[in-house]
């Protein structure tokens, strides 16, 4: 495996505390001091210097062509305090090592430290592109070189340094095709190390795993790289790896030269003020050798496959691999009589959960004559990752939320060699019916030796059936994935530990052997096929579809193109009405005001609620210099919703225009936004506006309030988008749907009072097929699904007047009347605490609802109810995690809680799952005992070419039925309020990790 270093947090240890201490203070204060107050002179033009305010590509123009070579190293001396705490950090972790070591060992750690003392703090910077014409074109990643700064070429290289354990340097001959290991192995490492840390010439690094268990194809390490790999058996090296390799980083290319401070003391206390640097001969001794001819074993990219079962596993068996966070697939699989189809999430890089619809074409189901449907829920959480001695191992159960047929238990452990990843694990349940060991667990009791009868019958589907965990037979799995020479294809065999005698419905097969074997082909990095044989008389056939909705990105080729940029301030603007109207087809957002005071530009803005926030403010940004007179030095953007203040930010001018401008060294580089924050209430804000209008200076708030431009107030807003809606594994058909065009008006008469509606015509479906009213226990508010969308061909799904405002700066309310849904009209209010920036909100609803005609007009039917819930929102911080839990009384009548837990991803992506218990029994409740779903957002710019605000959700519900039926009401207060979110405006496309020799790493921690 390959991943790009990081720098966790570590604090200082013992009497080093004061130290680090001291020159952290000292390394803020120096980061005040702008780059273009270093003075030190730099003479003559020679080697290495600059002129000062030429750019990059102007110096790269003027040197022989050899200079722009990836070694090129970029001498800041205000990058050199950042990077003497790094040094000094990485000394106090190996002073301590010295401590706590046995003498001979400690003789070694002392030789590494030596070495280390002796490594010069150089100020690296690293350049990315040396193209100086692509540079001259894409000014912000061209830098403009300030007096004290240096650019030295490297000399040629034809060497790798490879760092031993004992601060030895060992040079080994670059060789074309060579890997890391390659390397290490031929200065006398390698064979008891699991990982090795890469820095490039270039300053790029990176960590290789290069052990049996772990290697993956990785970039060679080019002429000039440096290269550290302590063995496992030194844990304090390992510990320190990540910082060594972003000192290495600093440390340039390696040859037999280094950049040493010239007639400076390398322990100068004010790193800054030291001379620039200069190359001199290396401060320690070298071995020079040549690699070996042998190579080290090169193993296939490691892509974990799914099974039968859509779960990453072999044929019929799981392994305890899991996919990368964000992974999605869809898999249908044919083994007769079985067909399945199969959707898995990934939410987290410890979690696979989905859901699964198998197929039994040999019995019927229920009142149809299609194939009996079976659907159940899956989840598997991994224990602990491998390592180079104790495996992979997951803890799994199949079939945990549906009616049980097919429900299993298992634990399970992976370990990979090479190219082969073996498996080995004990099931429960149906993948353990041949009994082929005793299970463990009856020694905690006999009540484990026999295991009940799955629930066969739908009216008590749907249980968890915690009691049957682990009980009645147990069997022994397992199986080898190799991943064969030629790239596509993967060969998996199994030992089974079903043996089909007894399988649900009163089936029973024939098994000729329990060993199982199939080939998986990938043809494309998202298509696979799978086949193979099983019970050695059946033939398998899949197909899978898969993507990662983690990295779902789409370049806005549609958008229009982001204003040229220019550093100056406009000579003339082209009027306010003009800005809003471009800043609004840029974004889609609605420019309510703009009003210049002062050094300041306020922009308000409204109908804001998108994910991608960060990239539309930038358009503004980029719209706002181009039209801002010189004198305006912040923009000052104001969000709003509805009439209600959510959150404002500040935007440095000047910090934006050089930030487009050149490209700066990590110590030079500001945030544009300097400034986030809550705005006033809106009862302070009309007081202000009042305040301003009469002419009072009191506040300079309220002076903002008024401007020179108001939007003329447009009250009503049209919008036709198209409908589609469909059912899944009900008994008339595995597949209903209906596809229509969908027209949606508002009017607004106040800022926070409005009405909308929507109507929707229903133009193409199979809902001919829909004829099966579900039987129900309890007052039917949701199993009269059927009549309410097949009884008018045009509907109102939706018709309210609601009212929003604010009673304090934290706190919202909401009131609305109206048809809320398709299924009831009724009235009702919310209230929701939020403080801005928090994790933590909590609100409350309370609704009079009446159930709605079938026929979705304005007829209403008997049958009414009080319906609300209190509901405590945390975002845990957590990879992104949102739990929500909600108490109250639902539609039916039941009471009871609903958790609901989702993992929002940094492109705005959500994948969640939700459950509802009431005190509804689960005879009582019918099919699926209990209320839950699962279910996806993905927002259209994640997917389109053109910025859009539209968001698709679906959700998968398996069964539908009355019992734990929440309203579903629009114009949440917590969605509309989404802005106070801490991550609300840091969502976007996945950004590359692209680590920097010169970033600001001032600390770091322990490498997994």
């Amino acid at each position: 495996m390959t991943t790009r270093t990081h720098a966790p947090r570590f604090l200082p240890q013992r009497s080093h505390v004061a130290a680090a201490c001291l020159l952290l203070a000292t390394c803020a204060a120096h980061a005040q001091t702008p780059a273009a107050n270093a003075t030190t002179p730099t003479g003559l033009e020679g080697p290495g210097s600059v002129r000062a305010g030429e750019r990059l590509s102007d110096w790269l123009q003027r040197q022989p062509a050899e200079a722009a070579t990836p070694g090129l190293s970029w001498l800041v001396p205000q990058e050199r305090l950042a990077q003497q705490f790094l040094k000094n950090t990485l000394l106090v972790r190996l002073e301590t090592s010295v401590r706590r070591l046995p003498a001979a060992e400690a003789a070694s750690r002392q030789q590494l430290l030596t070495w280390l003392q002796q490594m010069p703090v150089t100020g690296r910077v690293a350049l990315g592109q040396l193209d100086a014409s692509y540079l001259q074109t894409h000014p912000a990643q061209d830098p403009v070189l300030v007096t004290g700064q240096q650019l030295i070429p490297a000399p040629r290289a034809d060497t790798v340094a490879v760092v031993r354990p004992n601060g030895d340097v060992c040079q080994v001959a670059h060789t074309a095709g060579r890997l890391a290991l390659d390397y290490a192995q031929a200065c006398g490492m390698g064979d008891a190390t699991d990982f090795a840390w890469v820095a490039q010439p270039d300053g790029r690094t990176a960590r290789v795993g290069v052990a049996s268990w772990n290697a993956a194809p990785s970039d060679e390490p080019a002429p000039g790289a440096w290269i550290w790999a302590p063995p496992r058996s030194m844990p304090d090296l390992v510990a320190i790896s990540e910082g060594m390799v972003r000192f290495l980083a600093t440390q340039g290319p390696s040859p037999l030269q280094r950049l040493v401070p010239a007639g400076a003391a390398l322990t100068t206390t004010d790193p800054a003020a030291a001379p620039p640097p200069a190359p001199v001969p290396l401060p320690v001794p070298a071995t020079t050798i040549s690699v070996r001819p042998e190579v080290a074993p090169q193993y296939q990219r490691v892509d974990y496959t799914g099974n039968d079962w859509g779960e990453i596993g072999l044929l019929q068996t799981p392994t305890a691999r899991m996919a990368k966070a964000g992974e999605f697939r869809a898999s249908y699989t044919h083994v007769a009589p079985y067909s399945r189809l199969n959707v898995m999430f990934q939410p987290l890089d410890w979690l696979e959960g989905g859901f699964r619809y198998t197929s039994i074409s040999n019995r019927i189901y229920g009142i149809s004559d299609q194939d009996y449907k079976d659907k159940s829920i899956d989840v598997k959480a991994r224990l602990w990752q491998e390592s180079a001695y104790l495996p992979e191992v997951a803890l799994g159960f199949r079939d945990v939320g549906g009616t049980g047929l097919f429900s299993s238990e298992y634990f399970v452990g992976s370990k990979r060699v090479g190219d082969f990843d073996f498996s080995l694990g004990m099931g429960w349940g149906y993948m353990a019916n041949s009994g082929n060991i005793s299970n463990p667990f009856k020694l905690l009791g006999d009540r484990f030796a026999t295991r009940p009868a799955s629930n066969n019958s739908v009216t008590v589907s749907g249980k968890t059936n915690f009691g049957n965990y682990f009980r009645g037979p147990a069997a022994l799995f397992g199986g080898v994935e190799w991943r064969t020479p030629w790239e596509p294809l993967t060969l998996k065999v199994e030992y089974d530990g079903n043996d089909y005698k007894n399988e649900p419905l009163s089936n029973s097969f024939d098994q000729r052997t329990p060993i199982n074997v199939g080939l998986v082909y990938r043809l494309s990095p998202g298509v696979e096929f799978s086949a193979g044989i099983e019970r050695g008389n059946k033939v398998m056939f899949g197909v899978t579809l898969s993507t990662n909705l983690a990295q779902a990105s789409t370049t806005k080729v549609a958008d229009p193109a982001t204003p040229r940029f220019v550093p100056q301030a406009p000579a003339q603007s082209p009027g306010w009405p003009t800005t809003a109207a471009d800043i609004e087809s840029r974004t889609g957002w609605l420019v309510e005001r703009i009003a210049p005071q002062g050094e300041s530009l306020h922009v308000w803005i409204t109908e804001s609620n998108t994910v991608y926030r960060e990239a539309r403010v930038e358009q503004i940004t980029a719209v706002l210099h181009r039209d801002a007179p010189a004198s305006v030095k912040n923009f000052v953007l104001h969000f709003s919703e509805r009439g209600i203040p959510m959150h404002a930010q500040v935007v440095d001018r000047t910090a934006w225009v050089t930030a487009h401008y050149q490209a700066l060294p990590p110590s030079a580089a500001r945030e544009p936004i300097q400034r986030e924050y809550a705005p006033a209430p809106e009862p302070q804000i009309k007081r202000a506006s009042m305040a301003a209008a009469n002419g009072s200076t009191a506040s300079a708030d309220a002076s903002t309030i008024t401007g020179p431009w108001t939007r003329p107030r447009d009250n009503f807003s049209f919008g036709i988008t198209p409908s589609i809606t469909q059912i899944l594994g009900g008994p008339d058909g595995f597949l209903l749907y209906q596809i229509g065009v969908q027209a949606s008006a508002e009017y607004r008469f106040t800022s926070n009072t409005w009405a909308n509606g929507s109507v929707n015509a229903r133009l193409l479906d199979n809902y001919d097929k829909f004829t099966y009213t579900a039987p129900s226990n309890l007052p039917r508010v949701r199993t009269y699904q059927r009549e309410y969308v097949t009884s008018s061909r045009v509907t109102i799904p939706n018709l309210q007047l609601t009212h929003a405002g604010q009673l304090s700066e934290n706190q919202y309310f909401s009131m609305y009347g109206g048809a809320l849904e398709s299924m009831f009209a009724g009235v009702g209010g919310e209230w929701l605490y939020r403080p801005w920036h928090s994790r933590v909100a909590f609100g409350v609803d309370v609704n009079h609802v009446r159930q709605r005609g079938f026929d979705q007009d304005f007829s209403l039917r008997d049958y009414k109810v009080n319906t609300g819930h209190a509901t405590l929102y945390w975002d845990t911080g957590w990879y992104g995690v949102l739990a929500k839990v909600s108490a109250g009384q639902y539609l039916a009548g039941d009471r009871g809680v609903t958790v609901d837990i989702s993992r929002r991803f940094d492109n705005g992506v959500a994948i969640g799952a939700y459950a509802t218990k009431t005190n509804v029994s689960a005879a009582q409740f019918g099919e699926g005992s209990f209320d839950k779903g699962i279910y996806i957002s993905i927002p259209f710019d994640a997917l389109l070419p053109r910025s859009s605000s539209f968001v698709a959700n679906f959700n998968w519900v398996p069964v539908t039925r009355d019992g734990g039926a929440k309203l579903a009401r629009s114009n949440t207060l917590y969605e509309m309020t989404s802005a106070r979110d801490p991550r609300a405006f840091s969502m976007g496309p996945p950004k590359a990790d692209t680590p920097n020799a010169g970033d600001n790493i001032l600390d770091f921690d322990k490498a997994r």
